[in-house]
Formats: C-alpha cells, sequence, structure tokens
C-alpha cells in the first residue's frame, strides 16, 4: 500500500511506522486513521517482520525555525465540525478506532517510541501499544475535557493499563506530564535521551522479534482479550458526547479562532 501520512520502514526482521503530517504536528484525521491501521495489518500478515515501532519524527517549527519533536499533537479539530449528529459521530468513532484496534487485535507486538508531544489521540494511541518508551523531549496530557470531550480509550482500555486513580487524574485536570511523571505514574516503561530513544527501542525490538511468534500470538490474544469489548461499549457512548451543546460550541469557538489566526 501506498502511504502519505505515514511513513513505513522495515529493518530485518522490525519495522518502524513514522506518523507524517508535518503541516498538522502529526494531529490525527481519518487518513491518520485509515492508514495506520492499514500499516499495522500489512505488517502483521508479514510473517518476517517480528516486532513493529511506532514513533514521530522531528520538524521545523514553522514560525520559530527551531527543530520541533512531535508524537502526535492529537485529534484534527477541523474535522469533529461534523460530528453534531449522532450518526456522524458514530462513524467518525469507529473510524477513530481502527488503528487501536489493528494495533490491540495484531499478533505482532508493537512498541510506541514518543517523542515529543502526545496529546488526546497521540496519548491514547502509544497507550494501545503493548509498551512504550519516551524521549526527554515527550510530553503527554488528555485535554478532551476542555472541550466537552472525553478520551474514550483512556477510559475504557486505559483503565485496565493505568487504573482508576491515574485516569480520574489525567481525564478530569489535563494536565500536561513530563515523561518523567509519566514513568512515575507507570505510562512509560524509561525515558531515554532524544538522540537514543530510537536506537534503544530498536535494540528491545530485534530483542521480541526472535523470540517465539506462537508464544508472542498468546501472549497478545491474553492480554487484550476485553479489548472489543471495551471499544463497543466507547463506540455507543461517545456519539451522546459530540452531540451535546456544550462541545458544539467548544468547538465552534475553537474553529473561528483558527480560522482568525490564519487571517
Amino acid at each position: 500500500m501506498k502511504y502519505e501520512v505515514m511513513k513505513v520502514e522495515k529493518k530485518g526482521n522490525i519495522a518502524i511506522m513514522t506518523f507524517n503530517r508535518p503541516d498538522k504536528f502529526n494531529a490525527a484525521n481519518r487518513q491518520i486513521f485509515s492508514e495506520l491501521a492499514a500499516a499495522v495489518q500489512e505488517l502483521d500478515g508479514d510473517k518476517d517482520v517480528g516486532c513493529m515501532i511506532l514513533t514521530g519524527q522531528t520538524f521545523t517549527h514553522p514560525k520559530k525555525g527551531t527543530p520541533f519533536p512531535v508524537f502526535s499533537a492529537g485529534a484534527d479539530v477541523e474535522q469533529f465540525a461534523t460530528v453534531g449528529k449522532t450518526e456522524a459521530g458514530f462513524d467518525f468513532v469507529k473510524a477513530c478506532f481502527e488503528p487501536f484496534k489493528a494495533i490491540e487485535l495484531s499478533e505482532t507486538p508493537v512498541i510506541a517510541a514518543v517523542n515529543g508531544a502526545a496529546f488526546g489521540f497521540g496519548f491514547e494511541i502509544s497507550g494501545a501499544c503493548d509498551m512504550t518508551f519516551a524521549a526527554r523531549s515527550a510530553k503527554f496530557a488528555l485535554k478532551e475535557i476542555n472541550h466537552g470531550a472525553l478520551p474514550a480509550w483512556a477510559v475504557t482500555r486505559g483503565l485496565e493499563k493505568l487504573g482508576k486513580q491515574v485516569i480520574a487524574y489525567l481525564c478530569m485536570s489535563a494536565v500536561e506530564l513530563s515523561p518523567e511523571e509519566a514513568k512515575r505514574l507507570g505510562i512509560v516503561l524509561d525515558v531515554f535521551e532524544d538522540d537514543q530513544l530510537i536506537p534503544k527501542c530498536e535494540e528491545i525490538a530485534r530483542r521480541i522479534a526472535a523470540n517465539s511468534y506462537m508464544a508472542k500470538a498468546y501472549i497478545k490474544s491474553v492480554l487484550n482479550r476485553n479489548a472489543m469489548c471495551d471499544y463497543q461499549q466507547a463506540e455507543r457512548m461517545m456519539p451522546s458526547i459530540f452531540a451535546t451543546e456544550f462541545m458544539s460550541n467548544a468547538f465552534d469557538r475553537f474553529l473561528k479562532g483558527e480560522t482568525r489566526d490564519k487571517k
């Protein structure tokens, strides 16, 4: 498959998937949802690939002209203008969850290598991976409540990984975490210097890739045995949230502000 907003590279028995939407700081839209899901499924079907890595990249900041590392800055807010109707919200959240399901239901392990901002979608898709490592430049936050929304993966699947108190704290406060704070809360396993993140993750990926395919598949199936039930719960819940007056007004104000900034 040809990818536009993702880069896919095979390196021996591992593969690296990189978000590639620099004009939007890797903010996720339907194209990213679709291409990431397709990349995971394609690589999962390749028996030469024993482990995958999902990461972002360093761009040049459009205003400052300085290096700007980013994993994914969240979901592209512009697309929320169309989800006010319940039917549209239902279709949207199902499309949004396709890469999450692909990662959790794949038989091949997926490592998240988080560099720069991992907000909203970026935070949650890293959590859907089997393990997460961070660079010193990483930042983590779930800011959906600022718009009257909620992070659907976090309040369903995230409970299994992080627990009730951590999820409540992150979802209700919208606090922004440093990588060290994220490690303390169990969001990431370890923190590396920026230039060591990918080499370290590749080293771990190769170690995993060399192990039994069948054993890894069974481990993943047990660890993610509740995935479909949780995703279905979120898919039923989110259309009502999208249709609330609070969320509709919040995104309308945000989009008008974006429009003014562009003029």
